[in-house]
């Protein structure tokens, strides 16, 4: 991902199916890539982690990747910019996967 965030636009397939399509790739990107941060912190540990500690890791992960893909975008990249609504459309997607997370995830009972 970081490999395609970087790579001129120019390089890139066209993108412009709608108005806002780019703001909608970013929040889906960052929902799925938040949930399978969440889902491996589930999956590796033998003991269920605390909810809030993983929400924790995970936003922070999620945090540091957002800005590093657009630090990427603007320090890197030619053709391409850095744009604040990138970042709020991937904390858009960071906080629905979340909210999913604290909604819907409970420990299970060892046996």
């Amino acid at each position: 991902m970081l490999l395609l965030m970087g790579l001129p636009s120019d390089d890139l397939p066209s993108s412009n199916y709608f108005e806002g399509f780019d703001k909608m790739a970013h929040c889906g990107f960052f929902f799925v890539f938040t949930a399978l941060l969440l889902w491996g912190s589930i999956s590796r540990s033998a003991d269920a982690p605390s909810k809030i500690t993983t929400v924790i890791i995970a936003f922070f992960a999620a945090s540091i990747f957002a800005f590093a893909t657009e630090a990427i975008q603007y320090y890197l990249s030619t053709g391409r910019q850095a744009d604040w609504w990138d970042i709020f459309a991937d904390y858009v997607g960071i906080g629905m996967a979340l909210f999913s997370y604290i909604l819907f995830y409970q420990r299970r009972a060892l046996q």
